[in-house]
């Protein structure tokens, strides 16, 4: 019998997931690991994670940090997927059950709250004219694709990183659950590795909660005139989802469609006025050219730079024309210029305060910002991998 919230999370291209974690006795704070897009020009933070992790079960072995993408051949997926089935086969992660997750993580910037949901990828479009409940604030670049869906094609389980969020301008949503976390079920208290703060997760699975939650959700959708969910961290992923959903939906019967769990991918709701939420602007750093050359030809100053939205097109027809050179995205001004001062030939353009409030208006308004606009919160503050979920029928693992 379907249950009325159910229903009423159908109708914000929502479903509550089953959950999968690890078992007792698992290490949490080795088993969970920052998102594998952070740090990419810092491998000594990925040979730090390694070392710590050691022969844990862990994360890192479900996933291929975007900093070791160099080293992906044909086999990778293949070992990633490898993994995954002897984690499920060998216990080490088990069924929790099918719940939402509300989440409370302290960050530098205070504690950040955040629930865990399934999203129905039927309902997102990552093309800049969209205009459906799930909609991508970036552009999408599709040469990024490839490796993603490589490994997520095939894939018995998921992993998420993916931040979406909602324009939720009271917090509405996320005070309810914390009014009710006396009585909610404590999945995991502990310290994250790598300065990453310290990680909460509650169960919510009372049906008259779970209804509370969609029709939250649905108030939040109508305000927006069907704009409901916009990507915050993640896009890249989310799209990998999407794409391997399409690959997959036509070999499937119209029922099949219905409840293949690939439909849906992971993610975490994230309110846009969270006060812990900390939204930063993404830098850049231009390596292999002289710096005060660049800023002459593009007419700019990297002190006081230009709007990103006009800046980056410059740099893409720039960046086509010097193959020598090569554009880094980085999270925090502190690594940014860190970076930069590593060599001559580079040149950090650090921007100011991102305006998280025009967000959603810019978006059903303009379309997609320019790929890499902005992040939520410092590097170290980004999603670390915990919850699984299968997108494989139980039959093909």
């Amino acid at each position: 019998m379907i249950q009325p919230y159910q229903q009423a999370f159908a109708q914000v291209g929502a479903a509550v997931p089953r959950i999968l974690l690890p078992a007792d006795g698992v290490d949490l704070h080795r088993f969970s690991v920052i998102a594998c897009d952070q740090f990419t020009s810092s491998p000594a933070y990925w040979e730090r994670v390694e070392e710590i992790v050691g022969d844990a079960p862990s994360a890192l072995r479900m996933v291929l940090p975007e900093a070791w993408l160099s080293r992906q051949n044909a086999a990778t997926p293949r070992r990633i997927h490898d993994m995954m089935r002897r984690y499920l086969k060998g216990r080490v992660l088990t069924d929790a059950g099918e719940m939402l997750v509300y989440l409370r993580r302290r960050t530098s910037t205070g504690v950040r709250r955040g629930l865990v949901i399934a999203l129905d990828l039927e309902q997102y479009d990552f093309s800049p004219s969209a205009d459906g409940m799930i909609r991508a604030t970036e552009g999408t670049v599709i040469e990024r694709l490839p490796p993603r869906v490589a490994i997520r094609r095939g894939a018995p389980l998921e992993l998420p990183h993916v931040m979406v969020l909602i324009d939720d301008r009271e917090n509405r949503l996320m005070d309810r659950l914390e009014e009710q976390r006396d009585s909610l079920t404590c999945l995991y208290d502990f310290s994250l590795m790598q300065g990453g703060g310290h990680l909460e997760g509650y169960r919510v699975d009372d049906p008259k909660l779970l209804l509370e939650v969609a029709q939250q959700l649905e108030l939040l959708r109508d305000q927006g005139n069907g704009f409901l969910y916009a990507m915050g961290d993640g896009n890249h992923s989310f799209a990998a989802a999407k794409a391997c959903w399409e690959e997959l939906r036509p070999t499937l019967s119209p029922e099949e469609q219905q409840t293949h769990p690939a439909r849906w991918a992971l993610a975490e709701l994230v309110s846009l006025h969270d006060p812990a939420l900390s939204f930063e602007p993404i830098h850049r750093v231009v390596m292999g050219v002289d710096p005060q050359q660049l800023q002459r030809e593009l007419g700019f100053d990297a002190a006081c730079p230009p709007d990103l939205q006009l800046l980056q097109p410059q740099l893409d027809r720039w960046l086509a024309g010097h193959p020598e050179a090569s554009l880094e995205y980085v999270h925090g001004e502190e690594e940014c210029r860190r970076l930069a001062a590593e060599a001559p030939d580079r040149l950090a353009i650090v921007f100011g305060p991102f305006d998280r409030r025009s967000l959603f208006e810019t978006v059903q308004k303009h379309g997609c910002f320019v790929r890499k606009s902005f992040s939520m919160g410092e590097g170290r503050d980004k999603r670390y991998y915990l919850e699984c979920r299968r997108i494989l029928p139980e039959t093909e693992i």
